[in-house]
């Protein structure tokens, strides 16, 4: 609601006033965010300027006045915006038309401030008048009455002024006559009226809105002029330096408001700088200074400044939401079932190498539960908490990969997201990235990971910024890369980098006291929630100690799953022990228990038992490779490169 307020001093120029406001009010109806508007008449007859201002209350938009009341206003710096009713040509020439009709060639003075006798001499001698004017210089009624009596001294007869002017030249005997404005005067005002509470309504929903924003923004905002006298503090730069401060009702300078500090020394310093850290009290500042120039003039300077803790613990909450999203870690050591020696002792490796902060290598067959470990090791560090990001590096072509491991920028490449994105390494910033199955990445991405890895920063692809990260690697690999060294096809320089510890994980055939241990698991947890189970039968036990267990931990699994899923089909059944499910994966083939002949040829049972999964696997599929792969938790590039080494030939999968 905008409030304006007509002074009149006279009652029949309010009456016009109101008319005046009505009509142009309604012509403005239709005009597009249009402000409300109230119209108050104050009447200021016979009252002083600082009565009627005391009515006000400085709670108006607008003030719509006259004559010496403008002057006395604007000699007291009233704040309020004002529209002054102009005394105009037209209605001097009345009033003095009126001055001869009436009173004939009597001397006339006429008393008003200067801005309403603009002219009134060339207007006297072109009517003829003896005329002389009395200028006010103050709207007091002494001052009126004292230019009144001097008219009279000087044998003035008629007096033509505003109501105290004539009203004390009536009680003096002299003929008077009302200085009116006429009504395109006052039509004329209002529409000024109008135009400046539009004009400052608009100015103050910008400055509402900039001091709003400005008082929203995290950093602590000060503005300076060139005298470094504040001109504009914001909330954040309170509340950060622990100051109250409000430039609109004091001056205050950065000597009164900054304590000796860097930051001080710095405001006060020429030139612009940015992301420096400065103390301030018991603080670290991360500090900007920007100048302001208007036609190249420097007329201040803008500070804008974080506290780095404060930095830090938003890094962190945005990385918690990174965390949130999907990219943790899940698994612990508790997680990891088995009381064999082995396992026992791997698992103490694993808690040490856990403690410290360097890269670990993590080397076993397929399904021995690389990732498990990795994850074990990240929730045990001084990471947990932080990303976990994973990538199985087999599973994307090389040029896939690096993309997704460091990102791009947008217009990369055709089919880059609008806008870029952010590469695994820098989602992982703060936390850990796990690279299962390293072995299989080319050696041009090689060097490139390298280099992450030593420098500990990433480039996004098509950029050319270098984005710092503080990332532990977590490596994984079914081969070993010292072989893949001396064939040329893995990087020595990468491998020192990653193998900083190294942690073997034995395969189920090495641990096969925990085999019935981790078998009931999977059971339990796959019945129990629809029926009851036991625990495994004496025949079960000695079918699933005598098989080799290619897929290790994860081909354990998968059977337990199947045979939990028969149970829960056909829960009155005892036909099909868990033997029959081993056996239709292993051709009914078994490894021998000791002796000579369990070292001799256990690389070719393996072989065997794997080439036999697969024919096995690639008949339920129907010979479909995709299916294959993803129901034996390999990659088809891996898959394929095991068809080729065991002979299976590429008509039976596709």
């Amino acid at each position: 609601m905008i409030k304006m307020v007509f002074v009149a001093p006279y009652p029949q120029m309010g009456q016009i006033a109101r008319e005046e406001f009505s009509s142009q009010l309604h012509r403005q109806q239709g005009e597009q965010g249009r402000p409300n508007y109230s119209f108050y008449v104050i009447d200021a007859e016979s009252r002083s300027t600082d009565e009627v201002v005391h009515d006000l209350k400085g709670d108006s938009d607008v003030l719509i006045a006259r004559g010496g009341f403008v002057r006395d206003l604007h000699v007291q710096g009233y704040a309020i915006p004002i529209a002054e009713i102009q005394i105009a040509g037209s209605d001097l020439i009345e009033a003095l038309k009126k001055a001869k009709s009436r009173f004939a060639s009597a001397p006339v003075g006429i008393i008003g401030s200067d801005n309403m006798l603009t002219g009134i001499g060339q207007l006297s001698r072109a009517l003829d008048l003896r005329i002389r004017p009395y200028y006010l210089k103050a709207n007091t009624m002494g001052e009126v009455k004292s230019m009144v009596d001097a008219a009279e001294r000087d044998g003035m007869r008629v007096i033509i002024g505003g109501l105290k002017s004539t009203k004390y030249a009536v009680s003096r005997g002299l003929e008077s006559l009302l200085l009116e404005s006429g009504r395109e005067s006052i039509g004329q005002a209002i529409a000024q009226a109008f135009r400046i509470a539009r004009s400052n309504h608009i100015e103050r929903q910008k400055a509402q809105t900039y001091k709003t924003i400005i008082d929203s923004a995290y950093e602590g905002i000060i503005v300076v002029n060139q005298r470094n006298r504040i001109i504009m503090v914001n909330n954040a730069a309170q509340r950060i330096l622990g100051i109250s401060v409000r430039p609109e009702h004091d001056v205050h300078s950065i000597d009164a408001v900054l304590a000796e500090s860097e930051l001080k020394t710095a405001a006060k310093r020429s030139g612009e700088f940015f992301n420096e850290v400065l103390r301030f009290n018991n603080l670290q500042l991360s500090v900007n200074k920007v100048d302001l120039r208007l036609n190249g003039e420097l007329f201040g300077s803008v500070l804008t400044f974080q506290d780095v803790t404060k930095i830090e613990e938003m890094e962190r909450k945005i990385r918690g939401l990174v965390f949130s999203s999907g990219h943790s870690a899940k698994y612990r050591f508790d997680d990891i079932i088995g009381n064999s020696a082995v396992i026992r002792e791997t698992k103490a490796i694993a808690r040490l190498y856990a403690k410290h902060d360097s890269n670990v290598l993590l080397v076993g067959e397929t399904g021995t539960g690389k990732e498990l470990f990795a994850q074990s090791i990240h929730n045990a560090g001084t990471r947990a908490g932080r990303p976990f990001v994973a990538v199985n590096c087999a599973t994307l072509q090389d040029n896939l990969l690096e993309s997704e491991l460091f990102g791009y920028a947008d217009g990369a490449f055709t089919g880059a997201r609008k806008g870029g994105k952010k590469g695994l390494f820098e989602l992982a910033h703060n936390g850990s990235i796990f690279l299962d199955e390293i072995s299989e990445i080319s050696t041009g991405l090689q060097a490139r990971l390298l280099r992450v890895i030593q420098e500990q920063e990433v480039r996004r692809l098509g950029h050319d910024r270098i984005i710092p990260i503080d990332v532990r690697v977590l490596s994984s690999s079914n081969r070993e890369l010292e072989d893949l060294i001396r064939e040329g096809r893995f990087r020595q320089d990468l491998y020192y980098r990653l193998n900083v510890f190294r942690i073997d994980i034995p395969p189920l055939r090495e641990r096969s006291e925990d085999i019935l241990l981790i078998a009931n698991h999977y059971i339990r947890r796959a019945i129990e929630e629809v029926a009851s189970y036991e625990s495994i039968g004496a025949e079960d036990e000695a079918a699933l100690q005598r098989y080799a267990w290619p897929g290790n931990i994860r081909e354990l699994k998968n059977i337990c799953e199947r045979y939990a899923a028969y149970r829960i089909s056909f829960p009155e059944s005892r036909v099909r022990p868990l033997s029959s499910f081993i056996d239709s994966i292993k051709g009914g083939w078994v490894i021998p228990q000791s002796g000579p002949e369990r070292a001799q040829d256990i690389k070719a049972h393996m072989q065997q038992s794997e080439s036999v999964l697969i024919a096995t696997t690639l008949r339920e599929c129907g010979y479909n490779r995709g299916k294959v792969a993803a129901k034996l938790g390999v990659s088809r590039q891996t898959l394929w490169r095991r068809m080729k080494r065991l002979g299976l030939h590429a008509q039976q999968g596709r």
